[in-house]
Order: C-alpha cells, then sequence, then structure tokens
C-alpha cells in the first residue's frame, strides 16, 4: 500500500471491530453518552484478548463469528444483570438504549480532534507501509503475524505477554483488508486519530462543563501535546503504552462520572474495561488506581477547607488511603516477579530536577526546544480552574501526581523511587504520555480563561461570540501553529530516519529480502543476524525465521546458534539447536541496525567464510545461503 486511500477498508474494519461489541455491551449496562462510547474499545480489546485465550484452551479457531457469538452473549448478560437489578430505564425504548442520542457539539469537537490528528500524523510518516524504525517493532509486528498464520490469539503465543493490541488487529486482519505492517500502522492512526479524541473531548466536558468553549476547546487540546501521541507514534515503538493511554481518558471520565451519579451501570460499564486494559498495558489500570485515590484524596481535602468534614475525619482517611498504599507498593513486587522484573528497568540517562521539569512540564523531551505555548496554556488553565471550576481541582492534582512521578523517574537515582515508577519501566517517556491525560483538561481550562482577558479588549470585548472564537483558535494556533514542524520532524525522524544505521529495513532491503525469500520453500527456517532486518521475513512474507525481535534472546537454543554459528561443523550441539528449529538457510548482511549487541550474534557475522554453508544468491545487501552441514543440505534443496 503506497497510499493511504487504500487503508480506508482497514481503517474502517479495525475501527468497527475496535468499538462495537464493547459500545454494545457498555449499552446494554445502561451507560450512556460519550463515556459509553469512549469506554468501548477497552470493553473490546478484553472480549478480544480474553476470549481468543480462552478459545485456544478449548479447540477452537478464533475470528469474527466468535467475536459475534461473544458480544451477543455479553449483550444478553449485561441486559439480564440490569433487568434483574431493577436497574434498567423502561421509559427509553431499545433503539433509544443502545443508540443514544448524539449531541452536535460534542461531534463537532471529536471531528475536530480526528482531523487535526490525521492532518499531523499521515504526511509525517507518508506511506501506509513505512516500517517505523524503532526495534520493539520487530517483535510486534511478528507477533501479529504469529497470531495470524497460526489462529491462536491467546495470550501465552508465543510467550505470555499481553495481547489486547495484537488480538485486536489480527481479529481485524482476518478477514484480508491489509498486510500486517500497514495494517498495523493504521491500527495505530485509529488510536491516536480517532480513540485519544473522543475520549478526551468526553474527560473535558465530564470535568469542566458541556459549554460549547470547552467542547470545541478539547478536540483542539487532544492534539496539543507532543508527548502523546506523537512519542508512542514512534519511539521504542511502544504500541501497547499507545493504546492503553489513548483509552485512559474514557475510563477515567466514566470512573468519575460513575463516582458522582452512583449509577450501577456506569459502575459496571467501568468494571467491564478492566479486564481490557489490564490485557492491553497493565499500567493503565496503575494508572486509574493512582487517578482515583488523586481524586479522592483531593476530594477530602477540599471537603475539610469547606468544612463539610471535620479535619479528624479528613485527617484519618488520609491516613488509611497512606498505608494502603505503602504496603500495596512494597508487597506488589514482593507477590509478582514479573512485576519485579518490570521495577528492574534501569535508565543511564538521568537528569536534574529542574531538568526533567522543563522536559515534561515545557514538553521538552527529545525535542531542542521548550513548547511555550503548551506551558502559556497549562498555566492559564490552571488558574482558570483555581478560579471559576474548583471542581476540577483533582485533575490538576492528577497531573501534578504525574508530574511527580516522571521528574522522580528521570532524575532519581534512588532504588525505593522504582517502587513508583516501576510499573511504567521507570521510563520517563511513558510517564511524559501519562501527563498528557490531565493535561489535556487542563489546556482546555485555557480557552475560557483566554475568553475572559479577550473581553477586556475594547473591540474584542464588546463582542463575546468572537472573545470566544479567538480563545478557542489560539489553542491550536499556539501548540500546532507553533511547534507543528517540530512534531513532524520528530515523527518522520522515527518513520525516515536520516542515519542508514537506524534504518532496520528499508523498501528496497525489502525487495532484496522478498526476492530471496522466495528460494525458501515453505516452512523451512532461516537464520539471520537480526540487527540486518532479516526477522521481518516473517512479519512481511511469513518466511519463518528463527529470530523474531531485536536482539538475540539470552537464554535457550537462540544464543547457542547465535553464537556457535560460526562453528557449526564442530558444535553438535549447534546443529541439534538447528534441527530442532528445522533451520537449513541463513542471511548475511553487511547492514546492521544501530542496536546491535554484537556478543550475541558473533556467530552470524561474515557467513562466507563459515564451513558448512552454500552460497544460493545475492540480491542488494543480502545473501542468502544454504546449511549444509550437520546433514540438513539434502533436505534444504529438496
Amino acid at each position: 500500500m503506497a497510499h493511504w486511500v487504500e487503508t480506508v477498508p482497514a481503517f474502517v474494519v479495525l475501527s468497527l471491530v475496535l468499538f462495537l461489541p464493547g459500545w454494545l455491551v457498555v449499552r446494554a449496562l445502561g451507560a450512556r453518552g460519550l463515556e459509553a462510547l469512549a469506554v468501548s474499545p477497552a470493553v473490546s480489546a478484553g472480549l478480544i484478548a480474553a476470549f481468543a485465550t480462552v478459545a485456544q484452551r478449548v479447540g477452537i479457531a478464533w475470528g469474527l463469528l466468535p467475536l459475534v457469538a461473544v458480544t451477543a452473549a455479553g449483550v444478553a448478560v449485561a441486559l439480564l444483570v440490569m433487568r434483574l437489578s431493577g436497574r434498567h430505564d423502561p421509559g427509553l425504548g431499545a433503539a433509544r438504549r443502545f443508540l443514544g442520542r448524539p449531541r452536535p457539539d460534542a461531534v463537532v469537537a471529536i471531528l475536530i480532534g480526528v482531523a487535526l490528528a490525521l492532518a499531523t500524523i499521515l504526511p509525517a510518516i507518508g506511506r501506509p507501509d513505512e516500517l517505523v524504525d524503532s526495534p520493539d517493532a520487530v517483535y510486534h509486528l511478528d507477533r501479529i503475524r504469529t497470531f495470524l498464520e497460526t489462529g491462536n490469539l491467546s495470550i501465552a503465543n508465543p510467550t505470555f505477554y499481553p495481547n489486547g493490541f495484537h488480538a485486536w488487529i489480527a481479529t481485524s486482519l482476518q478477514t484480508g483488508v491489509a498486510d500486517v505492517l500497514p495494517g498495523t500502522n493504521v491500527a495505530t492512526i485509529v488510536l491516536a486519530a480517532v480513540v485519544w479524541p473522543l475520549g478526551v473531548v468526553a474527560l473535558v466536558r465530564h470535568a469542566l462543563g458541556t459549554s460549547r468553549l470547552v467542547t470545541y476547546a478539547a478536540g483542539f487540546a487532544s492534539a496539543a501535546f507532543i508527548a502523546f501521541p506523537t512519542i508512542l507514534l514512534g519511539w521504542g515503538v511502544l504500541w501497547p503504552n499507545l493504546m492503553a493511554t489513548a483509552l485512559t481518558p474514557g475510563a477515567l471520565a466514566l470512573m468519575l462520572q460513575a463516582a458522582r451519579s452512583g449509577r450501577l451501570g456506569q459502575w459496571l460499564g467501568f468494571v467491564a474495561a478492566m479486564p481490557g486494559l489490564a490485557l492491553i498495558q497493565p499500567n493503565a489500570l496503575v494508572a486509574l488506581v493512582l487517578f482515583a485515590l488523586v481524586w479522592f484524596v483531593a476530594a477530602r481535602l477540599r471537603a475539610g477547607l469547606l468544612r463539610h468534614l471535620g479535619w479528624w475525619s479528613v485527617g484519618r482517611d488520609l491516613a488509611v488511603v497512606a498505608v494502603v498504599c505503602v504496603a500495596g507498593l512494597v508487597a506488589a513486587p514482593v507477590v509478582s516477579a514479573r512485576l519485579a522484573s518490570t521495577q528492574s528497568y534501569e535508565w543511564t540517562n538521568r537528569v536534574s530536577i529542574w531538568t526533567a521539569l522543563v522536559e515534561v512540564v515545557g514538553g521538552r523531551l527529545q525535542i531542542p526546544a521548550v513548547l511555550w505555548g503548551l506551558v502559556a496554556l497549562l498555566a492559564l488553565g490552571i488558574v482558570w480552574i483555581a478560579l471559576r471550576a474548583r471542581a476540577a481541582l483533582p485533575v490538576v492534582a492528577m497531573w501534578a501526581a504525574c508530574v511527580t512521578l516522571y521528574v522522580m523517574a528521570a532524575s532519581s537515582t534512588e532504588s525505593w523511587t522504582a517502587l513508583v515508577t516501576g510499573y511504567w519501566y521507570n521510563d520517563k517517556v511513558r510517564l511524559a504520555s501519562l501527563a498528557a491525560v490531565p493535561g489535556v483538561v487542563l489546556v482546555s481550562a485555557a480557552a475560557p480563561m483566554l475568553r475572559e482577558l479577550l473581553r477586556r479588549v475594547p473591540w474584542v470585548g464588546s463582542r463575546p461570540v468572537a472573545a470566544g472564537l479567538v480563545a478557542v483558535l489560539l489553542v491550536p494556533v499556539v501548540t500546532l501553529g507553533l511547534n507543528g514542524g517540530t512534531r513532524s520532524r520528530m515523527l518522520t525522524g522515527f518513520f525516515q530516519p536520516s542515519d542508514p544505521k537506524k534504518v532496520i529495513l528499508s523498501f528496497e532491503a525489502q525487495d532484496s529480502l522478498r526476492r530471496l525469500a522466495d528460494r525458501i520453500p515453505d516452512g523451512q527456517g532461516v537464520v539471520g543476524r537480526p540487527e540486518n532486518g532479516s526477522p521481518l521475513m516473517w512479519a512481511l512474507f511469513g518466511t519463518n525465521t528463527l529470530y523474531r525481535s531485536i536482539p538475540i534472546p539470552t537464554t535457550g537454543d537462540e544464543i547457542v546458534i547465535g553464537t556457535g554459528f560460526n562453528d557449526l561443523a564442530h558444535r553438535p550441539d549447534v546443529c541439534e539447536a538447528l534441527a530442532r528449529h528445522d533451520i537449513r538457510w541463513a542471511i548475511d548482511s553487511p547492514h546492521v541496525y544501530w542496536l546491535d549487541r554484537p556478543e550475541r550474534s558473533s556467530g552470524l557475522e561474515d557467513l562466507g567464510d563459515v564451513d558448512g554453508l552454500e552460497r544460493v544468491a545475492t540480491d542488494g545487501d543480502y545473501t542468502l545461503y544454504r546449511v549444509t552441514a550437520c546433514g540438513l543440505g539434502a533436505a534444504a534443496g529438496a
């Protein structure tokens, strides 16, 4: 696919699979409005990821038909629960209960966010089949191919890893609307350009009210940050984290709505979203717990200040929260070895506290300049909330909590901080993206503050409509207008690096590997240094590659072959490992991706000098060899 217009069918299918199942379930539970629509992708992801795993266990091939059956069962259960609880609304007909009544202002605001995202993201990426040159992309693309080839979309295929992101894409691509690479790119566009603006508008309207000014400002605010979604579209590449963060505003909106209304259907809709978030990226659940605790603490403090509660009661409640949080943080890594492993991640690029604040508040993360327009909007939004919209003060506290976590991850060398920031791999990039969730509320709140200031200008002050229009348009002007080139260059740099060593696999290299792949009989395995791009032969062409990630794993047959392949004529253990994986071919290339780990693939360099290999063909920078040692040659040539 060379043109984005060719991806429209994939865009439609991916969107329907992501939204429709969950939306039907949460509507059946009685959740309504934008919050119900915004949280539906999390519910859909949970249905797909969980029941695809169950289907594999019971021997049922997963696909669209099982998804339809699971959705129908989920809707039936939801309707039954609401009827038995007596919480359904008999005054509404079935059509109104499910379809609701779209609000024009909200629809326009969402479309504004969609249009801005598409206009800024698509040109920067280039083509729908452009490969993002980040190492984790190899793993994610190969896993989606594995799901499609095997029909096994389980969380344990090939190893235990959250499957919400991959299972959603694989289920959608079973229709044949796109290949793995362009299909995955389109999926990330759906998340960044549809799911994120929708959740932002829902959250802002819930936090600041439903006025036209803040509603339209929310649409523009969804494109105000570079920290999200721009960075996560290419850095890492952290696609599951991109999906989880994009879903967080919608889930947070429904959580706050349910807490204030107390309606059972809204609480059940929120609870129904939790499994999906966990099966996409568990730190999304931790983020919601964080936001809930901050909201509770802020609400208690506000109640004390307003004398709605006595300070003894406030202190007691806050003490209980503190004890529970500390105990939970200490106990969690003891109970979960996987969490302990996640918390052990260490990053070497520590910065000072001041630099960390500039990065997260000023947006100067991986870019050379402070985003002064964004800083001004954040400040104006905080002032407006403090003066005129104090019910939203907990959102300011949520943003401050995210900033604090970022500073801890970016600057602290103390081991205890990993107990808090380890849920995000102690990674400041993930925490910067999380800060954008409450941050969009602050940016949206800047619009009414700007309108108040503009009313003091003689010509504009006498025209309230003009003041509001100028105020809301200042949001994109001081963000996209001032830093649009910066975000475009960042995203283009991820997909089209200027340094050849930062390119995993160019279009020319893909063509070379495709032609060589045609020479390999179906099913037979091929090994190559992972850093030369050969692991992507599985994702792109379905060629059975030994390595499907960068770098080589440190245990098992993979490391035996990686370090001993150059001596396979004298290494029975290497021959046995090759036979177990039916590896009868090898790929060599002088091209090496910049994240090379030479100690793990030392046996796969300079294959032309290795005994037991026969050169078959050279195409571009790649040479295909047949393994003739270990008794594998005859079968390879068959």
